[in-house]
């Protein structure tokens, strides 16, 4: 929208405070209504967090960062005869409110400009006023805003500064610990206007989805400028990031009632002049406002605007300071017209690095798609991209308007493999280089095939263990304990590789995710959160926000000391399972029926002075035992195969049964997809996984078809689960781990055959191993399409099973259903124990030689006499 200046009589000056951001499309809008317009920073010196005010675009500039300049640039401005001072950015408000208010123009006051800026006050203010918020606290003590969240709020809750935007430093927290470490980074960092954060903010938080509305108001007679609906992603570590903000129907629901909810919120903090952008989410109880500024919409083009809706705020605002009698007639009380579809999409990256230049090329392939109206390409030469944790850091900001939002919605899928192409990034034509901790056959072979360097860092137990092979492109670092940071540092150190670049730190060892977490933090590169891993390790902490999700899942109980269980009580379940609270493999994990079971199971582990002493008490769930391994990218599930066990791993290990395990049939048992999908969607949502493999564990309950989540870990599944995924999918869930920690999309072209593939243990006797049969013998049976032997021969093999990872071998069997699939099992495991030669342990010399004899008839071992 523009009036015409050769029509309108000239007035002297506007005053705009802290012209950043989209506060530079002022004095234009200004200009274009033949006014003049100053500058008055609030802050000694420029922000340089945000886009910086054009000094050309102003007559003259003013500073006024304290108290003390407030009336000597009063004294000034008076001097201009200004028609209107108003903010131009967040920080403004308070000195334009303060300026305006002495200058005795239009303005909304100081009385309520705290309640305007500062986060807390907002929301108080609006309680006072009755009208529905967030619950809140606020402190410079994290470990009380972790309390409240404890008694007062039910997670998630959020954590965040009190004067900041751009959602810097905004954290969704899932519990006490999360809410403190949250707090503690806000009070350590800046908010984006360069400003202490003396305080954090905790509030409850607000379920559902949010939207801005826009206003331009004159003395309390607004207009509605658009509705927008924010369509978001959450990256690692739990922070929600704007992806595409969507414009509205004015008469579609919920905007009518979105709008009768603002002009309460304008009323209640004192916005009778000038722009406001509202951000609001429609709760289940009804609209609930996360925070109102009194200025423009940050993702605010004028040209863009003009063309969806008809005008713009700046424009608008400009002729509400300047011409209000025409603004009433225009525009006071009315709502925009969409005149056609629109969306701002706001890149994500997880690139990090120095712009050596910006690719022409790739912005004209992204602005070429039909619906991209303008493109803002942020950063510059020497500009730093880093990974995408909030709108600052976002790279790339997208306008796209069409007749329909089908269009717009193409194009925006379309742009998510551009985006990354259009800044070149200094040394970025360096092959790639991961830090892999612990071996993985398939990730280390997908490094090789796929050009990435990689440095291995090799724990003691690993290397002695003998079975990994190391391709000789993959530098090795020899180390005690391959899951200690300590110990990891310690060796890159030793080799010179401390200020090496890495790109990822990758693990396929379920005990080293939170070192990955840990050391990419230390070294900038890519990896699984901390947090996220550790609700990937912990089983208290991952049911609790998988059942907070409304994921059906068991109770929980948490044993902090399995040696003293003195202190439990009372019996809460029926049957339980008795687990590390971080283990696998089923290892020390026993059912019990009470607390005697309990203290009996208790006993024996302190006898044993087992090393892992805290534990969880699960409910125990009926049901077959289900899996589902996959991945993830951009939070986005890819691929994903649902199948089962043939027992349950309990039953397995305590009736002494081989384990094996087979993958549902995606056409032919398209019933078991179709149950699992949702749940598995829903539940890693809820844990947080952007980008990685997964291995999931389930309990399907046949008889009313509910599923149970049991555990998840985010790495690919034991036993032999990638060689079945490749048999049956043709998918490589190691180059899909290794691809996922460069932040590149795994290949997901899935074929699947339509043979039923399955695999089994090759169990053993106990006692000396002397002879087994071969792979290669194996591979000769009929349906054997893999065999890997993994016990050495010379070793002592035990035949108690404990644990589902004890075996002597693996075996992969295609079949043309699940009944021959077992009978080749059976075949083959009874083909195998018959060629298996073991010397039994624990007997007489008299008794082994017996053995021997009967093993080796061909042979005489008797004491002989020398004639």
């Amino acid at each position: 929208m523009a009036t015409d200046p050769l029509h309108s009589p000239v007035v002297s000056t506007a005053v705009i405070v802290d012209g950043y951001s989209t506060g530079t499309f002022l004095p234009p809008a200004f200009a274009r209504l033949g006014v003049e317009v100053v500058h008055v920073h609030s802050t000694a010196e420029p922000m340089a967090s945000m886009l910086a005010p054009d000094p050309a675009a102003y007559r003259d500039h003013f500073h006024c960062p304290d108290e003390a300049a407030l009336e000597q640039t009063v004294q000034a401005l008076a001097k201009l005869r200004p028609v209107a001072v108003l903010a131009g950015q967040e920080p403004g408000v308070p000195l334009a409110d303060a300026l305006s208010e002495r200058l005795g123009l239009a303005t909304n006051g100081t009385a309520r400009s705290m309640a305007r800026r500062d986060k807390y006050e907002m929301a108080e203010t609006l309680r006072a006023a009755g009208i529905h918020c967030a619950r809140q606290l606020k402190s410079s003590d994290p470990a009380q805003l972790a309390d409240w969240a404890e008694r007062e709020a039910s997670y998630p809750v959020v954590v965040k500064p009190l004067s900041s935007a751009s959602t810097d430093h905004v954290y969704r927290c899932h519990d006490a610990a999360e809410v403190a470490a949250a707090a503690g980074a806000v009070l350590d960092s800046t908010d984006i206007f360069d400003r202490r954060n003396t305080e954090a903010l905790v509030q409850s938080f607000l379920s559902g989805t949010e939207y801005i509305v826009d206003t331009v108001s004159v003395d309390g007679e607004r207009f509605v400028c658009g509705v927008w609906e924010y369509e978001k992603r959450v990256v690692p570590g739990g922070r929600n990031i704007y992806d595409l903000d969507v414009l509205l129907d004015p008469d579609q629901a919920p905007v009518p009632e979105l709008i009768a909810y603002v002009d309460t919120v304008l009323d209640a903090l004192g916005i009778r002049h000038g722009p406001a952008h509202a951000e609001v989410i429609m709760t289940p109880d009804g609209p609930a406002l996360v925070e109102i500024g009194a200025r423009l919409n940050g993702n605010l083009n004028p040209g863009f605007h003009d063309v969806c809706l008809g005008a713009n705020q700046a424009d608008l605002t400009a002729l509400a300071y300047t011409r209000p009698e025409e603004f009433r007639s225009r525009y006071a009380g009315r709502v925009y017209t969409k005149r056609q579809a629109a969306a701002v999409h706001n890149a994500r990256t997880e690139r990090s690095g120095v712009v050596e230049s910006v690719d022409q090329a790739a912005v004209d392939r992204i602005t070429a798609l039909p619906s991209v109206h303008l493109m803002s390409v942020k950063l510059g030469p020497g500009k730093v991209v880093r990974p995408t944790t909030d709108l600052l850091s976002s790279p790339l900001r997208i306008f796209m308007t069409a007749p329909d939002l089908d269009t717009v919605r193409a194009d925006h899928h379309a742009m998510a493999e551009l985006t990354d192409a259009v800044y070149r990034l200094a040394g970025a034509e360096r092959r790639p280089r991961v830090l892999l901790l612990g071996t993985d056959k398939y990730v280390m072979e997908a490094c090789v095939r796929n050009g990435v360097d990689a440095v291995l860092v090799w724990g003691a137990a690993g290397h002695d263990h003998g079975l990994a092979e190391i391709p000789p492109d993959i530098t090795v670092l020899r180390v005690d304990e391959h899951k200690s940071p300590e110990a990891v540092l310690a060796a890159l150190h030793r080799a010179g590789l401390a200020d090496v670049t890495f790109d990822a730190v990758q693990t396929s060892d379920e005990w080293a995710l939170v070192t990955a977490g840990v050391l990419a933090q230390h070294l900038g590169c890519r990896a699984i959160d901390p947090v996220t891993a550790l609700h990937f390790r912990d089983k208290s902490l991952q049911k609790r926000r998988v059942a907070q999700a409304g994921v059906p899942a068991a109770r929980v109980t948490v044993i902090e000391d399995v040696h003293d269980v003195t202190g439990l009580t009372v019996w809460e379940y029926e049957r339980a399972v008795l687990k590390p609270v971080a283990g696998a493999a089923t290892a020390r994990t026993a059912v019990v029926g009470g607390l005697d079971e309990l203290r009996a199971l208790s006993g024996r582990y302190r006898e044993q002075h087992t090393a892992q002493r805290t534990f969880v008490l699960e409910e125990y769930i009926d049901g077959e035992e289900w899996i589902v391994d996959g991945f993830v990218h951009n939070g986005e599930l890819r691929f994903h195969a649902v199948g089962r066990y043939g027992s349950p791993c309990l039953t397995t290990v305590d009736e002494g049964l081989p384990l094996w395990l087979r993958h549902f049939d995606p056409k032919d048992e398209a019933w078991a997809y179709e149950l699992a999908e949702p749940v598995v969607r829903q539940a890693l949502k809820a844990l947080g996984l952007r980008d990685g493999v997964f291995h999931m564990e389930l309990f399907h309950q046949p008889e009313t078809g509910r599923l149970v989540f049991s555990e998840c870990a985010a790495r690919r599944g034991g036993a032999l689960i990638h060689e079945q995924i490749q048999a049956k999918f043709r998918v490589h869930l190691g180059e899909a781990a290794l691809l996922s920690a460069l932040g590149r999309p795994p290949r997901s072209d899935i074929t699947y055959r339509p043979d039923v593939i399955g695999t089994s243990y090759l169990s053993g006797r106990s006692g000396v191993v002397l002879d087994c049969p071969t792979p290669a013998e194996l591979r000769q049976l009929p349906g054997v399409e893999f065999a890997r032997i993994e016990f050495p021969v010379g070793a002592t093999f035990s035949g108690t099973i404990d644990n589902t990872n004890h075996r002597m071998g693996q075996i992969l069997v295609s079949a043309a259903d699940e009944e021959e699939l077992q009978q080749r099992f059976a075949a083959v495991r009874d083909w195998f124990a018959e060629r298996l030669v073991v010397a039994p342990q624990g007997v007489t010399g008299r008794e082994l030689r017996a053995w021997y004899r009967q093993t080796r008839p061909d042979a005489d071992f008797r004491d002989p006499l020398w004639h």
